[in-house]
C-alpha cells in the first residue's frame, strides 16, 4: 500500500512538473505604423521628440550604401512610390483639384526589416484642402499597415525626398 501511494505520489508530481515547451512558431508583431502630416503641429512636434534621424540611418547616405547596393536602393524607392501610386489608384483617392501634379515631401522611417514604421508627409501644392490631406492620410496609413520597402538592413532605416505623383 505504502509503495501504491509512493508511486502514485511520484506520478502527481512528475505530472505536474512536466511543462509544455514554449512554442517555437514565431510571434506576429502587430504592425502599428504612424502616420503624420507636417501641417498638423501637435503630432508633428510629438513625432519631432522621437529624434528619429538621430537613430535611423539615412538609406541613400553614402556612408550607410555601397556603391553596389545604391542600385537595389534606388530600384527599391522607386517601386515603393510605384505602389503608392497603385494603392491610390485602388482606393480611389481624388485630390479633386486642377493641379496636373501633386508635390509631396515625405520622411519615412523603417524597421531593419523594411516595414513602416512612421511616414511623414507635407503636401507642396496650396490647392490641396485639410480634408483632402486628411483622407490622404488616412490613405497612406492603410498603405503603410501592408507595405513593406523589398530591402533589410542591419538596423531601423529611413529615407526622405520629394515625390510628384500624377494628379489623374
Amino acid at each position: 500500500m505504502k509503495l501504491n501511494n509512493s508511486l502514485l505520489i511520484l506520478m502527481i508530481i512528475g505530472f505536474l512538473g512536466c511543462k509544455q515547451k514554449p512554442s517555437e512558431e514565431k510571434i506576429v508583431e502587430v504592425k502599428n505604423p504612424k502616420v503624420v502630416n507636417f501641417d498638423n503641429k501637435l503630432a508633428f512636434n510629438e513625432f519631432s521628440k522621437l529624434n528619429l534621424d538621430d537613430k535611423c540611418v539615412n538609406l541613400l547616405d553614402p556612408t550607410n550604401t555601397s556603391e553596389a547596393e545604391r542600385k537595389s536602393v534606388i530600384n527599391s524607392w522607386s517601386n515603393f512610390h510605384k505602389n503608392v501610386t497603385r494603392f491610390l489608384k485602388e482606393e480611389k483617392f481624388d485630390w479633386e483639384v486642377a493641379d496636373s501634379t501633386i508635390s509631396i515631401y515625405n520622411r519615412i522611417y523603417f524597421d531593419k526589416n523594411g516595414n513602416i514604421n512612421y511616414y511623414v508627409f507635407n503636401i507642396n501644392n496650396p490647392s490641396i484642402t485639410e480634408e483632402k490631406k486628411a483622407e490622404f492620410e488616412n490613405v497612406l496609413l492603410k498603405f503603410s499597415k501592408d507595405v513593406q520597402l523589398d530591402l533589410q538592413r542591419n538596423q531601423a532605416f529611413s529615407q526622405c525626398g520629394k515625390t510628384t505623383y500624377v494628379n489623374y
